[in-house]
């Protein structure tokens, strides 16, 4: 809601889940941080069978950059839609 009150276009919630060095905050805190004005992009431990939950949870999509970064591309976004 910070984010929307000081103009952004969309905000990046981290992490959703496990972290090596930060505590995740889970799937309520994203849902809550969902309702705002503007798009929401959940980050942080999102994996293939998780990302579905991050958008049930009211995320606008997901920034996984472990996810994209160590598998095929096309595989992760086939998988995805």
């Amino acid at each position: 809601m910070q984010a929307a009150d000081a103009g952004a276009s969309f905000a990046v919630f981290a992490p959703v889940f496990e972290k090596k060095d930060a505590r995740p905050t889970g799937l309520n805190l994203l849902r809550e941080s969902c309702q705002t004005s503007i798009p929401v992009l959940a980050l942080g431990g999102v994996t293939l069978s998780t990302a579905q939950s991050c958008l049930e949870a009211g995320a606008a999509g997901i920034a996984a950059i472990r996810l994209f970064q160590e598998n095929d591309i096309a595989e992760v976004v086939r998988s995805l839609r």
